[in-house]
This record gives C-alpha cells, sequence and structure tokens, in this order.
C-alpha cells in the first residue's frame, strides 16, 4: 500500500549524478507549456525551425523545450507535426555533430497522445530507438509510481490515476491501472502488456545498479519499460544509472515523462518568483481560466469568494454562435476598461462542459473555446502587468497564438509546480511574467493564495 512514510524513505540519499560531463543535448518536447514546471534558465521555443533548433543546441545549458501544444491537435495532426521535429532535430545534430536525447514531455495524469508521439519520434529518426522509458512522476503534484501503477495523492488518499476525475477525459480518457496494460491500452496492442519491462522500487530503493543496466542492456526494438519513483531521491538513482549507461555504451532512448524526470536530468532548481518585481507600469493584471477540470472549478470558486478581484464569465456557449466576434470584442472592452484603472480581472469560462460521442470533434470544441480567449489578448490594447493562464491548452494558446511568444525563458515558479516564462523580445508584450497555471495541480487555495501574495500593493 502507497503510504507518506513509503514515500518519505530515502529523502537524505542525496546521490552525486555527475551531469558536468553529460554530452548530450536534451530536447523536451512539450505537448503543453505546464512541463517547464521544475525547472528554471532555460529557452522555450514555440516553434521548431532549424534555425531556432540550432539556437538551442548553442545554448550554454544542456536541455531546451520545444512546446508543441500537441495536446490540442488530433492524432494526424501530431503525427506529422512530430515527423517534421524528427527531421529538423536529426538534421541539426548531424550539422553539429552533436548527439542529443529526445523527452516526450506529456501530463503527469496520463492524458495526451501517450504512446503516437514517441513512437513517430522513433520512427521518424535515422535510426529507431532501442527501448522508450515511462516516468509519469511529478513529485511536487502528488503523482507517484509503486508496483507499477501510477498514483496521484487527494484529500489524503492515494488513488490510482485510473481512478480519478483524470481517466474520464472527454478526449484522452482510459481504463488500464497498472501502466502496463495502460501502455497495451493506448498502443492498441501494438505494445503486449506482458512483454513491458519493470524497473521496481525495490530495485532502486536496495540501488541495484547490475539489475537497472541489465534492463538497459536487453532492450531493443523499442522495448518499453516502466519506472518506480516515489521521491527525488529515486529518480536520482535512475538517473544516475541512465547517465553512466548512456557514456559507455551507444544504445538509442527515449522517454515520455512528466516533469520530475526532466529536473532529474538537467538539475535547474526553480525559484519562486513574485510577479511585482518584475512590475513596469500600474495596469492590472488578468488572470485566464480555460481549464474546467474539478480542481480548476473549485480553485476558481475560492478565488472569487475570499478575495476583491473583479471577474468576467465567458460564456462557452457563445463559441457556437454566428455572433460570437461581437461578444469577444464586448469582452475585450470590459478587460480594458478594469485593467486601464489598474483592477487586476479574472476571465473565466463558464463551467458547462459541451460533449459528443466524438472525441475529435470534443477536442475541435475546447479548442474553439480556447481560440476565443486568445481573441481577447491579441484584440488588447493595454499592457497588463501579468498574465496567469489556467489550463494546459488555454495556456499554449495564449503564449503562441495571443502573445506571439517565439522564445521565451523560465524564470522559476510563482508557486511548486506552477511555472513562470519571461517574454521574450519578439512578443507582443516583452518582458512580461507569463504564468502557465497547469489545470490539475494545488490545493483549494492555492489559486487564491498565488494572487495574493502577488497582488500590487496600493498606494
Amino acid at each position: 500500500m502507497l503510504s507518506d512514510n513509503l514515500i518519505n524513505q530515502y529523502k537524505n540519499d542525496a546521490i552525486d549524478k555527475q551531469l558536468k560531463d553529460f554530452k548530450y543535448k536534451v530536447i523536451v518536447l512539450d505537448d503543453d507549456p505546464t512541463g517547464t514546471q521544475t525547472v528554471k534558465d532555460l529557452p522555450v521555443y514555440t516553434e521548431w525551425s532549424e534555425t531556432l533548433i540550432e539556437d538551442g543546441f548553442n545554448q550554454q545549458n544542456h536541455m531546451f523545450y520545444i512546446l508543441t501544444n500537441s495536446r490540442a491537435l488530433n492524432e494526424q495532426e501530431t503525427m506529422r507535426l512530430h515527423q517534421e521535429i524528427s527531421h529538423n532535430i536529426e538534421r541539426v545534430s548531424q550539422r553539429l555533430n552533436h548527439p542529443y536525447i529526445i523527452i516526450s514531455r506529456g501530463d503527469s495524469t496520463l492524458r495526451g497522445h501517450f504512446y503516437i508521439e514517441p513512437k513517430v519520434l522513433s520512427d521518424a529518426s535515422d535510426s529507431a530507438f532501442d527501448g522508450i522509458f515511462y516516468l509519469p512522476e511529478f513529485f511536487e503534484g502528488n503523482r507517484y509510481t509503486y508496483n507499477g501503477v501510477h498514483y496521484l495523492k487527494e484529500n489524503d488518499q492515494y488513488i490510482p490515476v485510473a481512478d480519478s476525475e483524470f481517466a474520464k477525459d472527454t478526449t484522452f480518457g482510459f481504463k488500464s491501472k497498472n501502466m502496463a496494460d495502460f501502455i497495451e491500452e493506448k498502443s492498441d496492442g501494438q505494445i503486449k502488456a506482458a512483454n513491458v519491462r519493470h524497473i521496481t522500487l525495490m530495485q532502486i530503493r536496495e540501488r541495484n545498479e547490475k539489475a537497472i543496466m541489465q534492463v538497459f542492456n536487453d532492450v531493443s526494438n523499442f522495448d518499453a519499460v516502466i519506472v518506480d519513483a516515489l521521491n527525488d531521491e529515486d529518480m536520482d538513482y535512475f538517473v544516475a544509472c541512465l547517465t553512466h549507461f548512456l557514456a559507455h555504451n551507444k544504445k538509442k532512448f527515449i522517454f515520455r515523462t512528466a516533469a520530475s524526470f526532466v529536473k532529474a536530468l538537467c538539475p535547474t532548481p526553480g525559484e519562486i518568483i513574485n510577479l511585482n518585481q518584475f512590475s513596469d507600469n500600474n495596469h492590472g493584471g488578468i488572470i485566464i481560466v480555460g481549464s474546467h477540470v474539478k480542481k480548476t472549478s473549485s480553485q476558481l470558486q475560492h478565488l472569487l469568494k475570499h478575495v476583491a478581484i473583479s471577474s468576467i464569465e465567458f460564456d462557452v456557449k457563445e463559441v457556437t454562435k454566428d455572433e460570437l466576434s461581437s461578444y469577444i470584442k464586448q469582452q475585450i472592452h470590459k478587460v480594458e476598461s478594469l485593467i486601464a484603472n489598474g483592477k487586476d480581472v479574472v476571465v473565466y469560462t463558464s463551467r458547462d462542459v459541451i460533449k459528443t460521442e466524438d472525441l475529435t470533434n470534443n477536442l475541435s470544441i475546447s479548442t474553439n473555446i480556447s481560440n476565443a480567449l486568445v481573441e481577447i489578448v491579441k484584440g488588447l490594447t493595454i499592457k497588463p502587468r501579468f498574465i496567469i493562464a489556467k489550463g494546459g491548452i488555454t495556456s499554449s494558446d495564449v503564449a503562441t497564438k495571443g502573445l506571439n511568444i517565439k522564445k521565451a525563458q523560465v524564470i522559476g515558479q510563482i508557486t511548486q509546480g506552477v511555472p513562470v516564462w519571461l517574454t521574450g523580445d519578439e512578443a507582443k508584450y516583452s518582458h512580461m511574467p507569463y504564468v502557465i497555471f497547469p489545470g490539475n495541480i494545488g490545493d483549494v487555495d492555492t489559486l487564491t493564495e498565488v494572487y495574493k501574495m502577488n497582488k500590487r500593493v496600493q498606494e
């Protein structure tokens, strides 16, 4: 049984990962912007031209992010996108004679194109990957993998993610509790559960390097491996074994992970950011809430109840009407009137869920709602003091379409698991803090506390 005591074991058993001589450039393909939630001082690119990828290779740090926003795409679109990215990375790598590792960063609650993205990257590569390692752990968000089952902590209880609301996602839902069964389910049987390898918590906690190295040696032909881990020290030991193996072997691996593996492979611990230190005007800030998962709705209601902040509800049913453009202009006018007078405002979608039996259509509806929120940001003529975007698709679309970000810098976190970017020169509003607040992170009062800590002190 998963417990707090089990998770907290080996908390002080620090591992020297010896990454200073790590020869690989690590490229994180992030299916939404929330994957930067455990790092800092790393560049994020929202396009994947060879020019920008080469810029990433030339950065001093050994890791950079490419935001694909593929969680908002259908399967065919994400396949084409990842084929293009793979080809561009290969060309740059060969031109610079610089090896690389790809991390396909996805959701710690297992939503997204979990199987198809790394599979396409392997197929499109000049040489196929020997193995794929699944590490969906995100410890800051209370997400753990134990005995091959992925868990989250909710109301002081550890439950399999398969039993949570996230497994009922209208587009990316699933039924399997065990990760091996989940991989078989998501691969439509192309990977059989019986063939999935497993690096266990016991092997990691007992520092059984021989057994772990044997898995590395044995994988071939895109074998799948799941890895147990309950805290950063567990993940650090796995990474120490991995980097040692890669330094002495020529096998090619790919990783489908959440944020904790990324942090272990590139230890740049984030710092807590106060938005006021970046303030260059007296305008109000904007919180945009697009996510409609239960946790987000609870946090939104807590915010509206406990702080004095202006609010505008965006009726999602308007996206199906011919008068949508006029409706959006009305919302833009409301927002500008408030922030021009120094008032912060939260713009949130109505909590209705428009759902059909067609999964592709459900994704399209979500995209249309996100596009409508983006139009509000695009239509602003007044620079907000800050923008906080709540939800993966929402935060990605606001970044790329609303703010025209091509390259940003991760400068830290506003609270645990919530990253802050500083926009680049090319952005609609340059050098402005942009907060990417995942829909599934925090307690009921986290959004409220974040706002209180960063609210401008009135004269």
